[in-house]
Order: C-alpha cells, then sequence, then structure tokens
C-alpha cells in the first residue's frame, strides 16, 4: 500500500515540476518575442531619426530666401544644398496612408517617405502610427497653423513607430522625439 502512495506522491509532484518547468519556457518565449519585436521598433526609429536630423539640420543650407516651402503638421518641405555641390535641391518628407501598408497586420501602421527633388520617394521607416510637427519661431513660442515658413528657426517632430505584428494582441511602440534648429533659418 505505502509503495502505491509513493508512486502516487512521485507522479504528482514530478507533474507539478513538469508543468512549471513548461510555464517557465512559455514565460521565456513570450518575453524573448516581446523583446525581439521592440528591439526591431526602436530599431526602425532610431534610423528614421539619425536620416531626419540629418536632413533637418541641413534646411536652408546654401539657399538665399526663404528654404521652408512647406510646413505642415504631417509633412514638409525645404531647400538646401544636400551635396554642397552648389545645387538646390528639394527635399519632402511625408507620411503615407494606412492602405499602403495593407500588408501589415497592425491597421494603424504606416510609411514615412523622403524624396529628393522629382524622385521616386523613398520609404525612409515603416510602422509609423503617429507623425506630428510643430514649429516654433526664433523667441521659442510655437507657431500656430497654417505656419509662415519665414518664421521657423525650430522644429520638432514627435512620432511613435510600432511593431507591424503584435505578440498576442499588443504591438511593441516606440516613441520618438527630435527637436532640430536648423542654423541656416
Amino acid at each position: 500500500m505505502t509503495f502505491w502512495l509513493d508512486i502516487a506522491g512521485s507522479f504528482l509532484i514530478g507533474s507539478m515540476l513538469l508543468l512549471n518547468v513548461m510555464r517557465m519556457n512559455a514565460s521565456i518565449v513570450e518575453q524573448s518575442y516581446s523583446s525581439t519585436l521592440a528591439y526591431v521598433t526602436q530599431l526602425n526609429a532610431t534610423t528614421a531619426t539619425v536620416i531626419l536630423e540629418s536632413d533637418l539640420r541641413k534646411a536652408g543650407y546654401g539657399v538665399s530666401g526663404v528654404a521652408i516651402t512647406l510646413a505642415d503638421t504631417s509633412q514638409i518641405r525645404f531647400l538646401a544644398d544636400l551635396g554642397a555641390d552648389g545645387s538646390t535641391d528639394t527635399l519632402y518628407y511625408n507620411i503615407g496612408s494606412t492602405s499602403q501598408a495593407s500588408a501589415s497586420p497592425n491597421p494603424r501602421d504606416r510609411f514615412l517617405y523622403r524624396t529628393v527633388n522629382s524622385t521616386t520617394p523613398l520609404q525612409v521607416a515603416a510602422g509609423v502610427s503617429d507623425f506630428v510637427f510643430s514649429y516654433f519661431d526664433v523667441s521659442g513660442a510655437l507657431l500656430a497653423q497654417p505656419v509662415t515658413p519665414a518664421d521657423i528657426r525650430r522644429i520638432q517632430l514627435n512620432y511613435a513607430v510600432e511593431s507591424s505584428v503584435p505578440y498576442d494582441t499588443t504591438y511593441a511602440v516606440s516613441f520618438m522625439e527630435l527637436s532640430v534648429v536648423p542654423r541656416n533659418l
């Protein structure tokens, strides 16, 4: 009789131990997947920030007159001599529509596009879910829309990048804030 109790007790303890190991493994897999999504999202946001910051700092470089030709909450167009070759280039940043990213399961993500002169727009970032420009004058006051481009001295951009796929029902999100004071404005 005690033999059967020992076997039943061993089976119960072994089962509990096995369930704990399986639960720990599931937790590790979940954390690994979530961390990977967060890393990819942060990488996309950081890459876009580096490109945007580099270009926005060049606004007005080698240009006489007003350098910013369009300043909206979701798009900007400005002039700059990007190649330092004496020719003025037009740079345009805008956010696409959600229908352009329809292959992604995320209903909120969009693409950020960069267009130089009249070339084909290049995709700078994917998964952009929120993208808002703010403009400030020489005293640091926020300029109301519609903005007079000649008044702009500082450009601030707040945006969010989300993962294109969720883990369970949650998308990884990275928030970025970029503030640039172009020297040539």
